[in-house]
């Protein structure tokens, strides 16, 4: 059996990452997905189904686990560094409400993995995984806006305010943050040329998310503001996978990961005038973390082993809406209404990834790798927002691991390229900075549009006791 020294660290490394994950931002990849989990199957661009080995099979196909021969633990670290750009305009007859801003970010996202593969008899194998799936976010202060009902200073707050009084002009300040974790528990099965495994996944997430408005001093906070917060959520999943080897050289593999319904209720305050909603009422919503198809082919020798994959993401069936029901009528809507519910009207689209990957083994220490993936951007036009922007389409990746005894040293670097989507005159982020009234609707007046890119590097190590 698997010692209790290992579950005693993984148990300590949860209580450790939770705090940290918080902490953190996370950027689109594949949609929201990291396009690789662990710093072999990134040195491979993610293609991976159709290989197996490692511990994070238990994250994209458990049948493999049954192939593993010696004890395996392994832990490692994905360390992200993307670069956001974002940009908009707004032109009024009036030049003094007119404004445009151009931004740049570049946060950081560190998600580490651990785990083990344990041998049960010649054809079973069991194994423990905890890893981040994904997750998304954006931070830019200092936005410059029209005050979020047109109004100004002093019409907002009743009072005659020296100096700014007259203005309708403000800052912005949004902060996105979305996280998902997994623990998988798995166990493959082999028989002959032929390979089974499940695992059952005990899946973490949160939410915060963070819209202010201040006057261009920063003296006062403007009523219309949302602060929410999540609770702890989780939930339970599952995966199957099968392999088989049609020759000596070539195995074919396909995974199905289930959908998980994460319970995102929570806690929101919203700046106004009555002192009541400083202290937040609760917030009813539920998010769906969408299933996997994967299907893969590889090709192997004693020198080298090439994979080719295609994984299908249903995102329209998960990522369509995204609603928050309050307990208080509190919520303003944009033509001075106000109601209890509100949503976010995303649209994503589905997404299928083509990767493939290429390992050349140089000796008994040394391996190098390459890789690359492509998915179809899931985004359009009236789903772009800062908060949850461009899917990336292209990655480049390559890396290598050193070997000594039975330790493996993984090092990957992967390259996102690019990706610049445009806003679309009927988002929900155009229209909540270009309707101020139910007769001051001014859509065409606004434009924006969001780029990123990203640079990742993966680290591991694994052993066989």
């Amino acid at each position: 059996m698997i010692s209790s020294r290992i579950f005693i660290s993984i148990f300590v490394l949860i209580l450790i990452l939770e705090p940290g994950f918080r902490e953190t931002e996370l950027q689109a990849f594949h949609g929201i997905m990291q396009p690789a989990f662990g710093a072999r199957q990134a040195g491979m661009g993610g293609a991976f189904q159709a290989v197996g080995g490692s511990v994070l099979d238990l994250e994209s196909n458990p049948s493999h686990l049954a192939r593993v021969k010696k004890t395996k633990w392994e832990l490692g670290s994905a360390i992200h560094l993307p670069t956001i750009e974002y940009n908009d305009e707004y032109i009024d007859p009036n030049p003094n409400r007119s404004y445009q801003n151009s931004t740049r970010e570049h946060p950081r996202a560190i998600l580490p993995y651990i785990g083990i593969i344990k041998p049960v008899t010649e054809n079973i194998s069991i194994g423990f995984a905890l890893y981040a799936q994904g997750g998304g976010g954006g931070q830019f202060k200092n936005i410059k806006r029209q005050t979020p009902d047109g109004r100004t200073l002093n019409e907002t707050f009743g009072i005659n305010i020296p100096f700014i009084g007259e203005s309708t002009k403000a800052v912005e300040d949004l902060n996105f943050r979305f996280m998902t974790m997994k623990s998988t528990f798995g166990a493959g099965y082999k028989k002959g040329n032929f390979a089974i495994g499940a695992g059952i996944d005990l899946v973490y997430g949160f939410m915060e998310l963070k819209r202010t408005y201040q006057d261009e001093t920063r003296s006062l906070t403007i009523p219309g503001g949302i602060r929410y917060q999540s609770d702890s959520a989780y939930t339970m999943g599952g995966k199957i996978g099968v392999s088989y080897e049609l020759t000596e050289n070539i195995r074919v593999a396909y995974s199905y990961t289930t959908r998980n319904f994460l319970p995102m209720d929570g806690t929101m305050k919203v700046d106004g005038y009555a002192p009541e909603r400083s202290f937040g009422t609760r917030v009813s919503r539920y998010m769906i973390w969408p299933d996997k198809h994967v299907a893969g082919i590889s090709y192997r020798t004693d020198k080298f082993i090439i994979d080719f994959d295609i994984k299908y993401i249903p995102w329209s069936e998960s990522f369509n809406t995204s609603k928050f029901r309050l307990e208080d009528v509190w919520m303003r809507t944009p033509i001075g209404v106000e109601t209890n519910t509100f949503q976010f009207n995303l649209n994503w689209k589905n997404q299928t990834i083509l990767a493939v990957g290429f390992e050349y083994k140089w000796n008994e220490r040394f391996m190098s790798r390459m890789g690359y993936s492509y998915g179809n951007n899931i985004i359009p036009a009236s789903g772009v927002s800062p908060m949850l922007g461009a899917s990336i389409e292209h990655h480049l990746a390559m890396g290598g691991s050193i070997s000594w005894n039975d330790t493996s040293f993984h090092i990957a670097c992967e390259y996102g390229f690019p990706k610049k989507t445009y806003g679309g005159k009927t988002s929900d982020w155009t229209l909540s900075h270009a309707v101020f009234s139910n007769k001051e609707i001014h859509p065409f007046q606004f434009s924006y549009n969001k780029q990123m890119s990203i640079f990742s590097i993966y680290i591991g190590m694994e052993q066989n006791i």
